[in-house]
């Protein structure tokens, strides 16, 4: 079973080479490029890690955390 990491930043170009980076490692990973997407994705997925951008668009990256650990709350955060 690979690790599942969810990839959270507005700049699609950082999103795009870091996921390639950890796909290389044989991680699964899914991307979101603002706030309110990135929780979403992550109640659907159940990422095992998360690397967060702390600003976004819509909410910023410690309102992503809270929510997220709202449901899940041991999962790693990367900042």
């Amino acid at each position: 079973m690979s690790l599942r990491v969810l990839a959270v930043d507005d700049e699609s170009s950082l999103t795009e080479l870091l996921s390639m980076a950890m796909r290389y490692e044989g991680w699964e990973v899914r991307s979101a490029g603002a706030g309110a997407e990135a929780v979403r994705a992550a109640r659907e997925f159940g990422p095992d890690a998360v690397v967060l951008d702390m600003m976004l668009p819509d909410i910023d990256g410690l309102e992503v955390l809270r929510r997220m650990r709202a449901d899940e709350p041991e999962v790693p955060v990367l900042f």
